[in-house]
């Protein structure tokens, strides 16, 4: 495998030998440490002490972004601050290289503002919150929310090609953010796993609008020549090009491909030069045919054979067969049988399910009570029955499911929902569809669903594998030593039985 150099500035991986960065000029073969960088000293105070800066957090071809302070609303933010590459500093003021004239320096620090105020006004939760702009040292800034978890780059890195489903479930996030985006007439135009942040609950974020710029659709028009090879389409080479959506499609399924197979895909001028891009599947057994037909899809070099909206990509990745189940062990003993019925069934549904174990030690399995990902944190359930001396005296036990941050966040969004608390869910209805909604019966649900803020978080958290709104397992109480339990969600009730071996269903 060809070796590469890493641009100091703006960390583009370019061709051994190269003497300056194909993205943004940056001389190369110099210690990194010693690049010259422009950066505000940390400390530095703007808009008359109400923000400062700290140390630098990154550094591209049109901004260097900084931890900073908001003094007046005493919080950590990111403060984007826009430096084309090749500008000065005599102090903290910003001068243009010579290569930009002051027009055209004016007139493109003017855009930074306008599109991050439109940003400003998306409330996604897949995009980085956007706080204020203002002018100051000849150049302008971005006051933005701070995220301080990893890069999908970062995390690909360490773990090498994520799973499938983990993959899948990243790139739609994404994609559901991008047609926001998308809708204020914008394009993103940098799309990458280096922009898009792992936030504190694992969901990723979208971040660094720094390239944004708006389209018309359908027409031909003049852009900033601005791209990350391997990423960026064709025409993002050119600056006459018809552009639009499919420009972003093409950079969300390269980042995609990144994902699964662990690699960057080869630039686009490479392949127009006729170097193959090899399916995902070939690199990766584990990818399936479904999946890795939709990236091509997304990758195709003509704009016109691609996906032109992102819902049709996002379809896509929805109706495949996507790998979710986890193999067997070889020669391990076969589990006590539960009966599942198809998935998303028609009402009534064929549930829930009563086991029962014997014994404290109840074992739950590591994945998601409620939607069966792979579980990162836990929602306490308890009974209150009798106990003490002859059982004169309530006794409360309890238990830690396993469950994932996105669904126990939805548990307590149904908890604080008006109306009530939805967790007696367990004795509703599932009314079928691509999102396996348990709807519970009686005023609380229907307070629920009249108020448009509650109902528009829950179907932003609910999986399509999702067993409820609230609660997916409900602890029913206990006889002597045998414990008593109720699952919706039949993946996570047969990997229960399977766990425990005194396992008896009702």
């Amino acid at each position: 495998m060809a070796t590469v150099t890493l641009c100091p500035i703006c960390s583009t991986q370019n061709p051994t030998g190269a003497i300056a960065c194909v993205t943004c000029g940056a001389p190369l073969g110099a210690d990194p440490s010693s690049a010259y960088s422009g950066a505000l000293p940390a400390g530095t105070s703007l808009q008359g002490g109400m923000y400062t800066v700290g140390r630098v957090l990154g550094q591209g071809g049109f901004g260097i972004t900084y931890l900073g302070g908001d003094i007046r609303a005493r919080r950590p933010v990111a403060i984007k601050e826009f430096f084309p590459y090749g500008s000065t500093r005599r102090g903290v003021t910003v001068h243009p290289f010579g290569g930009l004239s002051a027009a055209d320096y004016q007139n493109t620090r003017t855009k930074f503002l306008d599109e991050a105020q439109i940003l400003a006004r998306f409330d996604h939760p897949a995009i980085v919150d956007v706080y204020g702009t203002f002018e100051e040292n000849n150049t302008a800034y971005m006051v933005m929310e701070l995220l301080r978890g990893r890069t999908l780059g970062q995390l690909v890195e360490e773990r090498g090609p994520l799973p499938e489903s983990e993959a899948v479930r990243h790139i739609v996030r994404a994609g559901e953010a991008l047609k926001v985006v998308h809708a204020a007439s914008l394009l993103h135009r940098d799309l990458k796993p280096d922009n898009l942040m792992l936030n504190d609950a694992g969901d990723v974020v979208l971040i660094d609008f720094g390239t944004a710029r708006t389209f018309a659709a359908g027409k031909t028009g003049r852009m900033t020549t601005m791209v990350t090879p391997g990423y960026a389409p064709l025409e993002q080479y050119g600056e006459h090009v018809r552009f639009g959506p499919f420009t972003d499609i093409y950079a969300l399924g390269a980042t995609f491909y990144h994902l699964l197979t662990g690699r960057m895909p080869p630039s686009a001028t490479d392949r127009a030069s006729g170097v193959e891009l090899v399916e995902p599947a070939r690199l990766n057994p584990a990818v399936s045919s479904d999946v890795s037909d939709a990236v091509m899809w997304s990758m195709k070099m003509r704009v016109s054979e691609r996906p032109q909206e992102v819902s049709e990509f996002i379809d896509a990745l929805r109706l495949s067969k996507i790998r979710t189940e986890t193999p067997p062990e070889p020669n391990s003993a076969p589990a006590p049988v539960v009966h599942r019925p198809s998935w998303r069934p028609p009402v009534p549904y064929d549930g829930p399910y009563d086991l029962e174990v014997s014994g404290d030690d109840v074992r739950w399995p590591e994945r998601c009570a409620c939607c069966f990902e792979p579980s990162d944190t836990s929602v306490y359930i308890e009974h209150t029955g009798p106990g003490g001396f002859l059982g004169l005296f309530s006794e409360t036990r309890g238990w830690d499911v396993p469950y994932c941050s996105q669904c126990a966040e939805h548990v307590a969004t149904e908890s604080s929902a008006p109306g009530g608390n939805l967790g007696g869910a367990l004795a509703g209805v599932l009314i079928g569809g691509p999102l396996g909604l348990l709807v519970g019966l009686g005023s609380a649900a229907v307070s629920l669903f009249n108020n448009a803020q509650y109902q528009e978080k829950l179907e932003h958290l609910l999986r399509p594998t999702c067993a409820a709104i609230g609660v997916a397992v409900a602890y029913r109480g206990w006889y002597e030593q045998t414990h008593a339990f109720t699952f919706l969600n039949p993946d996570y009730a047969e990997a229960f039985s399977r766990e425990n071996a005194a396992v008896t269903v009702s």
